[in-house]
């Protein structure tokens, strides 16, 4: 049985896990491909995420930390969709948003939804978790408010969003962009299953999410 180590321990071991990836590699690839330099840059701003997300949480900021936990949500399933598969051509497609038509106009075109039931996520349940997390954050949408500092109203004194149980969403991201480095650069990121088999995430985590999320959808009459 995997020991138990606190979610804010987990994440900085998953950044460990991609930092020594690096270093078996002696930090620097002999004539480099284009999938390569992008895995190098994807993972950079996983790690620059994971510290944004972790200076958010220790201000006190969860909520708006999930504006860029949502990024980090669709960047680690990008890589995975990248590296499954057909790699050269989804590479080309999310390289055009570079070019004179930008914003994403070919890489979009492959929903996130679609992305996870390619790379093994055989129903939505998993997705439908992450965008309900962050759906309304991202989008500053009416649950995102504090209504509790404008309404003295019991209802909208609820649990918010702990910094331990974004952290649990954030290692099960990083596992995924370690799994994606380890599909490009064979065997130097296989810390994917020790960050993965460490996260707490059980029903009763999940029951948790689902209740701020039933909390937060209060309708104000």
């Amino acid at each position: 049985m995997a020991s138990k180590i606190s979610s804010k321990a987990l994440i900085i071991k998953a950044k460990k896990e991609i930092i020594q990836g690096f270093d078996l590699m002696g930090n620097s690839i002999e004539n480099p491909t284009i999938l390569d330099r992008y895995f190098i840059a994807a993972a950079h701003k996983a790690i620059n995420l994971l510290d944004s997300i972790t200076v958010l949480c220790e201000a006190g900021l969860t909520d708006e930390s999930i504006i860029i936990l949502r990024s980090l949500i669709e960047h680690s399933f990008n890589m995975r969709w990248i590296a499954h598969s057909n790699s050269d051509e989804r590479l080309k497609n999310y390289m055009d948003d570079l070019g004179e038509k930008g914003f994403g106009v070919s890489w979009t075109q492959v929903r996130l939804d679609k992305k996870m039931e390619e790379i093994g996520f055989k129903n939505r349940d998993y997705y439908d978790f992450c965008v309900k997390l962050t759906y309304s954050y991202s989008h500053v949408n009416a649950a995102s408010l504090d209504w509790s500092l404008v309404f003295d109203d019991q209802r909208f004194t609820g649990d918010r969003w702990s910094a331990d149980a974004l952290y649990q969403v954030v290692a099960q991201m990083m596992g995924h962009v370690l799994f994606a480095l380890n599909t490009q650069f064979k065997g130097k990121f296989d810390g994917y299953n020790k960050v993965w088999s460490e996260i707490p995430v059980t029903r009763d985590v999940r029951s948790n999410f689902e209740k701020v999320l039933k909390q937060n959808s209060i309708k104000v009459k």
